[in-house]
């Protein structure tokens, strides 16, 4: 009887343990899928966003290989460049 008790308290321990470890990961999912939602992004900048997807229309509709090449990389550039002025302005990494 002592046994089966025991057993019946460890199942229901390792239940809750369960409980507890799932409800952990659906966090951390759930702040995952938060932070990749675009549209939270085009809101906060809508100009940025427009000149981006601009940007990307004219070099990807380029019928020039070394136009389309060029307008990438300083597109690229461009948000490298916006990236670490948006890291030392949040007291990050400083750049070199």
């Amino acid at each position: 009887m002592a046994d089966d008790l025991d057993t019946k308290n460890e199942i229901e321990d390792a239940k809750e343990d369960l409980r507890e470890a799932l409800h952990e990961i659906n966090h951390r999912v759930e702040e995952g899928v938060a932070k990749l939602r675009p549209d939270r992004g085009i809101r906060k900048h809508p100009v940025t966003a427009a000149c981006v997807a601009g940007a990307l229309g004219f070099a990807l509709g380029s019928e020039s290989g070394e136009v389309t090449l060029i307008t990438l990389l300083l597109l690229g550039g461009a948000i490298a460049m916006t990236h670490k002025r948006k890291v030392n302005n949040s007291g990050g990494i400083k750049r070199v």
